[in-house]
């Protein structure tokens, strides 16, 4: 009975984890920005959608920016833009 539940338990765990999006970071040249649809666009075609933690206003085409994201439902999904200086 024990080492069912271990099992179990462990089986829990590994799907739990696998699903947890882990961060990343990228950076490039702004491309396109779509204010309305919440998404930014490098130069290299690389897309990410953006949270309402980040202030889309700020963001022109022609900046350097970095951007940190996690990957979730197959979508790079950012939760802050940082322009450089």
């Amino acid at each position: 009975m024990m080492k069912k539940t271990t099992a179990l338990l462990s089986a829990a765990v590994l799907m739990l984890s696998a699903g947890l999006a882990l961060a990343a970071e990228d950076s490039g040249k702004v491309k396109a920005v779509d204010a309305p649809n919440r998404t930014l666009m490098l130069e290299d075609g690389t897309t990410f959608r953006l949270t309402k933690n980040v202030t889309i206003q700020m963001l022109k085409p022609g900046q350097e920016v970095t951007v940190s994201y996690e990957e979730r439902g197959g979508h790079r999904v950012a939760d802050q833009v940082m322009i450089a200086k």
